[in-house]
C-alpha cells in the first residue's frame, strides 16, 4: 500500500508544470514539441532535450498566433510522428501563463538517403599489408557517419516566394501610440477598434494578444471605463488571414482644455 502511495505521489509531482518564466524572457534555439493538453485547447510548445527542466517537469509555452505557427501547424500535419522544433522566440506573462511568440522556428528530419555503390573496388594496397581491419572499409565509414547524424534541422521560412498577397502585413511590424479603444469579443478575446487616423483611413480591428501591457489596459478598464480611447503600441501579426497585436505600451488618453479660445 506504502509502496502504491510513494508511486502515485511521483507520478503527481512529475505530472506538474515548471515554474513559469519571467516575461520578456526570449528564448533562442530550444528544443521542443507541439501539443494539446486537452483536445480544446490551443498549440503549446514543449520543451524537450538538454533545456528541459531536470525534476522532470514539464514546462510549456501557449504559441500565440503568427506566421511561424502556420508553418508549425503544416509541417506536424505532413507526419504522423510528433515533430521536434528548435525554436527562437519572445515569451510573455499573463494570468500566470508562459505564452511565446515565436519568431523563427526548424523542424528536425531525418538526413536524405544516399545510393551506396554494392560493388566497392580492391584496395591497391591490400598486398602490401599483412591484413585489413575490420570496419575499415569505405562502406563502414560512411554508414557510421550515416548513423551519428541522426536528424537535420531545416528551416521553416518559406520565403517572400511563396506570399500569397504581397499587400498583407509582415509579422512583426511596429505601430506606434495609436489611437483606439477596447472591445470584448462574442467569445471573451480582447480586440482593438483603430480610430480613423488624419486621412480618414481606418485599419481592421485587431485581437490583442496576452502581455503585460494588455493585463494593465484590464485593470485600468475596470477602473474607469473600456470605450476611453488609448494610445497603444506594439507588434502585429496575421494567422490564417486575421489580425492580431501584442501591445507592448499603452497611454491613456486624457482631454485638454481647448487653448485657443
Amino acid at each position: 500500500m506504502l509502496t502504491a502511495i510513494l508511486i502515485s505521489s511521483t507520478v503527481l509531482l512529475a505530472s506538474e508544470p515548471a515554474p513559469v518564466v519571467p516575461g520578456g524572457s526570449i528564448l533562442t534555439k530550444v528544443e521542443g514539441v507541439m501539443v494539446r493538453p486537452r483536445p480544446t485547447d490551443p498549440w503549446h510548445f514543449r520543451i524537450t532535450g538538454k533545456a528541459a527542466d531536470p525534476q522532470g517537469r514539464h514546462r510549456d509555452f501557449v504559441l500565440m498566433p503568427n506566421r511561424v505557427l502556420e508553418d508549425m501547424e503544416r509541417a506536424q500535419a505532413d507526419t504522423i510522428q510528433q515533430v521536434t522544433f528548435t525554436l527562437s522566440g519572445n515569451v510573455t506573462l499573463f494570468e500566470d501563463r508562459n505564452w511565446i511568440m515565436p519568431r523563427h522556428a526548424e523542424v528536425h528530419t531525418g538526413h536524405a538517403p544516399r545510393e551506396e555503390p554494392t560493388h566497392i573496388p580492391a584496395d591497391p594496397s591490400e598486398d602490401m599489408r599483412d591484413g585489413a581491419s575490420d570496419g575499415d572499409s569505405i562502406a563502414d565509414i560512411v554508414a557510421d557517419l550515416q548513423s551519428s547524424i541522426k536528424t537535420l534541422p531545416r528551416t521553416l521560412d518559406a520565403g517572400a516566394a511563396e506570399a500569397s498577397d504581397i499587400t498583407e502585413e509582415p509579422d512583426g511590424m511596429l505601430i506606434l501610440s495609436r489611437r483606439g479603444r477596447l472591445l470584448r469579443g462574442r467569445h471573451g478575446a480582447w480586440v482593438f477598434i483603430f480610430d480613423a487616423d488624419a486621412w480618414g483611413g481606418n485599419d481592421a480591428p485587431a485581437v490583442l494578444l496576452p502581455s503585460a501591457t494588455l493585463q494593465t489596459l484590464i485593470q485600468t478598464g475596470r477602473k474607469g471605463d473600456y470605450r476611453d480611447p488609448v494610445h497603444l503600441s506594439g507588434s502585429m501579426t496575421t494567422y490564417r488571414g486575421r489580425r492580431f497585436l501584442l501591445p507592448t505600451a499603452m497611454t491613456e488618453l486624457r482631454e485638454r482644455a481647448n487653448l485657443s479660445r
